[in-house]
């Protein structure tokens, strides 16, 4: 089960020159973002770091968005993850935005419930995503309708979408990688095997089982022991094949009891969130927090925001905020953080390599 795709590390390797004008102390451009179509979903999962939203009916601008994809692809922007706040299959021009961001030469990735993922939508737009992830908390009705707080019937839904991508997948040539996520939870541990081994028969690239990471503003306050549940690994190795992966995050399990090893969030200007009403924020966790909004779109362009003075402020604020009262648990930005700081902190000896 390699991870081959670095599910538990990061990819900042692989632009040397960005991270070089990093250490140079240059404003760079981020190299991801991650952008709310809408805050509207069509489930309530228990798991919902940004429930505290309130899912309100908040579309984007299409227009807007279109002419900010250009300015993100001028400014260095190399990739874009449709997900956020919502189901951005909800935006009615979510297969047209995903289209266009790959035709101005930006990587585009969805993460969607698949309700939403009917074939036609496949067939229009899979072949551009570079990786689509279906969420998907459990493989029996009952578990998954009390996860997903949705309508009955939904997983069948999802499950034949899945069929229908890796279908539309293969008619096309695409070299989309179709993967699967889900939140480990007490409530679905006993099905993991299982729903390994259903997902292996649909044909999708990779599953992957990942930890819950409490939000500090979610009203969804969960306690998972996953010491507990880290033999449930054994099971899936006996299931996973060269040609589908199984990615069980133990090592992100491992790191709840473990210190972060770093004092500052250095990985911040590598990576950007856009919500659903054009606001952009150093990072999902601050969502709402207006002192920590760097602009909105709306108002501002791409570049004005990123080079202007509050944005400024807010990175002096940000070198010197406490970490562990107002950071997840399990920050994406964790294994960067740890490369940023040993390349701003070195050990002895570096040159002996």
């Amino acid at each position: 089960m390699g991870d081959k795709i670095r599910m538990d590390s990061h990819k900042l390797i692989y632009h040397p020159q960005r991270v070089s004008e990093w250490m140079e102390g240059k404003n760079i451009y981020p190299i991801e973002l991650e952008i709310g179509l809408t805050n509207a979903c069509n489930h309530r999962c228990l798991f919902c770091a940004v429930d505290y939203t309130g899912y309100q009916s908040v579309r984007m601008e299409g227009d807007l968005l279109r002419k900010r994809i250009k300015e993100f692809s001028q400014k260095g922007v190399k990739s874009i993850i449709y997900a956020g706040e919502g189901e951005p299959l909800l935006h009615r021009g979510a297969v047209d935005l995903i289209n266009e961001t790959k035709n101005n030469g930006i990587d585009v990735a969805m993460s969607t419930n698949g309700v939403l993922l009917t074939p036609e939508v496949s067939r229009e737009c899979l072949a551009s995503l570079t990786w689509i992830r279906f969420s998907t908390a459990a493989i029996t009705d009952t578990s998954y309708e009390k996860i997903h707080q949705c309508k009955k019937g939904d997983l069948q839904i999802v499950l034949k979408h899945m069929q229908e991508a890796v279908r539309v997948k293969r008619e096309q040539g695409a070299s989309t990688t179709i993967g699967v996520q889900l939140l480990l939870l007490p409530d679905n541990k006993d099905e993991v095997a299982a729903m390994a081994r259903e997902l292996k028969k649909i044909g999708v690239d990779y599953f992957t089982v990942k930890p819950f990471s409490q939000h500090p503003q979610s009203g969804n306050i969960l306690q998972v022991d996953y010491q507990e549940m880290l033999d449930i690994e054994k099971e899936l190795k006996e299931i996973a094949t060269e040609d589908y992966k199984i990615y069980f995050r133990a090592h992100a399990m491992k790191k709840l009891v473990c210190e972060r090893g770093y004092r500052q969030c250095l990985a911040l200007p590598f990576m950007v969130y856009i919500d659903a009403k054009g606001n952009v924020w150093p990072c999902i966790v601050f969502m709402g927090k207006e002192e920590m909004r760097y602009g909105n779109l709306y108002e501002e362009s791409f570049e004005e925001i990123w080079e202007g003075g509050r944005r400024k402020r807010l990175v002096e604020f940000f070198s010197k905020m406490d970490l562990e009262a107002n950071c997840r648990e399990l920050c994406r930005l964790d294994e960067m953080n740890k490369y940023l700081s040993e390349l701003k902190n070195p050990g002895e000896h570096v040159n002996f390599i």
